[in-house]
């Protein structure tokens, strides 16, 4: 395992030097986290986006684009682009409500069904690799941790 080390000289401007952010090692780590699990799902052609309504239709129950735009946190035109792709691919149907011709339902097709386990043993290896030298006790505090930073923010779960 690589640790990043800081070198003498950053150390004693550790005041000034970006590397006192906190903010900048969070970036960095959620981007590297980003790239891992991006790799992952480049081997099932699917976009962490795909992967997120894949997994809220499934493991959440958001079945409709408004519910599912909401529960994400992206506009409805965006969601419209999605679903396109992910009913090319075949991996989900839209369906017209019997009760509400107004209202599209979200079901999964079975190679959708198939993917989604999948997709959600990506997420978790991707987990399992950077939190793998954290102790149980550190695992729970650091997203007890996140969790309150998220909450000190001007911005509400979908605007994140």
């Amino acid at each position: 395992m690589t640790l990043f080390t800081l070198p003498e000289a950053t150390i004693a401007k550790q005041g000034r030097s970006i590397h006192s952010s906190t903010g900048y090692w969070v970036t960095r780590l959620a981007r590297a986290m980003e790239c891992d699990f991006e790799n992952r799902l480049n081997a099932h052609g699917v976009s962490r986006a795909a992967c997120a309504i894949l997994s809220a239709i499934t493991n959440d129950g958001k079945t409709t684009p408004a519910s599912l735009a909401s529960f994400i946190g992206i506009d409805a035109a965006a969601i419209t682009r999605h679903l396109d792709r992910l009913e090319e691919q075949g991996l989900l149907v839209r369906e017209r409500s019997a009760a509400d011709r107004r209202v599209v339902n979200l079901k999964l097709t079975r190679k959708g069904s198939r993917l989604v386990p999948k997709l959600v043993a990506d997420s978790k290896a991707t987990n399992m690799k950077f939190l793998a030298s954290l102790t149980l006790a550190e695992k729970k505090g650091l997203q007890e941790i996140m969790q309150k930073m998220l909450a000190n923010s001007d911005l509400v779960p979908g605007d994140i």
